[in-house]
């Protein structure tokens, strides 16, 4: 009887032992999800930031543009009189070509936001594709924790049974 109560023991002891891993990959993945969900939420606050520089590139590209037209306006004012006053057409005309190149440079500088930008949203949409594929594994998971508790209620019943079978054994008169 001794053998079987060690046995028993045993027994009981290997499905405590599978308790409590199944605890500890359950905790594991939810420390995972925690950090993916960290890692999207800095993702998002960097596309807000980008974005809301974007607009605000936005906005000067569209006062440089005006400015622009302002001086191509200016350009074709200062055309017309030139056959009378070269030099100073010149001179204003050298200007306009100095800031039409700075107007270039910003147009450049926007181009380049734009790439990045462009450049961060594809890292968003993967890093999503990446927290869905990570959500599916934790669903998984949790399925498969879920299976192994009812094996270890199920085997703690039987482990009980056996136990109540033992019980009953010692009980019964020896001859």
């Amino acid at each position: 009887m001794t053998n079987k109560k060690v046995a028993g023991f045993f027994v009981l002891l290997a499905c405590v032992l599978v308790l409590a891993g199944c605890k500890n990959e359950n905790e594991r993945l939810r420390a995972e999800l925690s950090r993916a969900n960290d890692e999207l939420a800095r993702v998002r606050d960097d596309l807000d930031r980008m974005t809301r520089r974007m607009m605000r590139l936005s906005d000067d590209l569209q006062v440089v543009r005006g400015e622009r037209d302002e001086l191509e306006e200016l350009v074709q004012q200062l055309r017309r009189p030139r056959d009378t006053t070269t030099g100073g057409a010149r001179e204003s005309f050298e200007e306009i070509a100095v800031q039409f190149a700075q107007a270039g440079k910003e147009a450049e500088n926007t181009a380049a936001l734009r790439e990045q930008i462009s450049n961060l949203n594809a890292t968003v949409a993967e890093q999503q594709g990446t927290i869905k594929e990570q959500q599916a594994t934790i669903e998984q998971s949790q399925s498969e924790i879920e299976r192994l508790n009812k094996t270890v209620a199920e085997q703690q019943a039987t482990i009980e049974q056996q136990r109540q079978t033992i019980e009953q054994l010692q009980q019964v008169p020896q001859p």
